[in-house]
């Protein structure tokens, strides 16, 4: 009699495990026949009954049952809660069952699925971020690359897929996180992905982060990898001018102006950098600059206030003689400066005829040397501004 209770005991237990474990199946049946909301059912059923609670397939399943709902408008949170169920179901398949048996059973039956699953996060990915809605699309970018990282493809050896990277990297920075973003970015750049465009949207995200160490180094690479995109050497040039490192600044700035000597930038660049140190060698690169471009602005402008603080200086120098002959000697010199001055203030005056600082200067310059009709056709443009 007792040998018969144990065995409808054990009868009942495994027809317990069956049934819940057909709930499972069932969902899988009404998934394929589009019944989206008896399949729901049935999953969630299977999900919290302790029969079927530790068997990876109930997440397997659930995983598709969600994905569908969210592709059929019925979950928004679709796709994200069928992220968690093929995470747990990869957990659980790697502990097997309770006697530590069947250790990785499903593997190959998940990889088959996950590499149907990845386009749906792409897509999900593409679609929100259209939408602008970038913090979706970046958990569908970034699970989508993660997948790639899981155990069961690496050791499948398959290359990395540098466009989801990028892009994931890209909704991070829409979305303004910049610790992805930094992430995503360094990946495709290791990955030589995203060209030159990688590299500055990335020496922005260590802006935000105020990370000048990685600021350096991202830069400097990126000028190893990319020598002939002058953004990249442009602000190399300019962080180092930034953080007073000038002979690191002046090296690159040869090296860039040996690699384009027509980019009146870098002439210009060089320019700035000698100002505190070499006032004809900044003249020098300023001149260099306008022989490449006639127009450049920044060149013309600072040209004319290096020779117009000269005079300011020589004017001091004059005030201080003690006859009217020394001064008048010295003052000779000093309106020579500004006489020099002029043509370039004038010219910067033509390239941007607003600006301000240049028709204060030109208006002073006018009233030195007593011309009027000048001065007043110049006081007039600063009172309509």
């Amino acid at each position: 009699m007792k040998k018969l209770s144990l065995l409808v005991m054990l009868f009942v237990s495994i027809t317990a495990v069956f049934a819940q474990k057909g709930k499972v199946s069932a969902a899988a049946s009404y998934l394929q026949a589009n019944d989206f909301e008896t399949a729901k059912s049935s999953i969630d059923a299977a999900l919290v009954h302790e029969k079927s609670i530790a068997w990876p397939k109930t997440y397997m399943v659930a995983a598709n049952v969600y994905t569908a709902l969210q592709k059929a408008g019925k979950d928004t949170l679709g796709l994200r809660k069928a992220v968690d169920f093929y995470y747990k179901a990869i957990e659980l398949d790697k502990k097997g069952d309770e006697k530590g048996k069947g250790i990785n059973k499903y593997e190959k039956e998940l990889k088959i699925e996950l590499t149907f699953f990845k386009p749906e996060l792409i897509n999900a990915g593409v679609e929100a971020f259209n939408a602008e809605k970038y913090g979706n699309a970046l958990f569908s970018f970034e699970n989508a690359a993660l997948i790639d990282e899981l155990d069961m493809f690496k050791s499948a050896n398959a290359p990395a897929d540098t466009v989801i990277i990028y892009h994931t990297a890209l909704a991070a920075y829409n979305f303004k996180n910049w610790n992805k973003a930094a992430i995503y970015f360094d990946k495709a750049i290791d990955l030589n992905y995203g060209g030159g465009d990688a590299i500055l949207l990335l020496n922005y995200v260590y802006e935000q982060l105020n990370d000048t160490v990685n600021i350096e180094r991202n830069l400097k690479r990126g000028f190893m990898m990319y020598p002939e995109d002058n953004r990249i050497i442009t602000n190399l040039i300019q962080y180092y001018l930034d953080n007073k490192k000038n002979d690191a600044a002046l090296e690159y700035l040869n090296t860039a102006i040996e690699k384009d000597p027509k980019n009146a930038s870098l002439f210009y660049a060089r320019g700035v950098l000698y100002e505190t140190s070499n006032k004809d060698k900044s003249i020098e690169n300023y001149e260099a600059s306008l022989v490449v471009d006639p127009s450049f602005f920044n060149s013309l402008y600072n040209i004319g206030v290096i020779y117009f603080n000269k005079g300011v200086e020589q004017q001091k120098v004059a005030n201080e003689m003690t006859t009217s002959k020394k001064y008048d000697a010295a003052m000779v010199v000093a309106n020579d400066y500004w006489k020099k001055s002029l043509p370039y203030m004038e010219r910067a005056h033509e390239v941007k005829p607003t600006d301000s600082a240049v028709l204060e200067t030109l208006k002073g310059l006018y009233y030195r040397f007593e011309d009027m009709a000048k001065y007043n056709v110049v006081k007039a443009k600063i009172e309509a501004l």
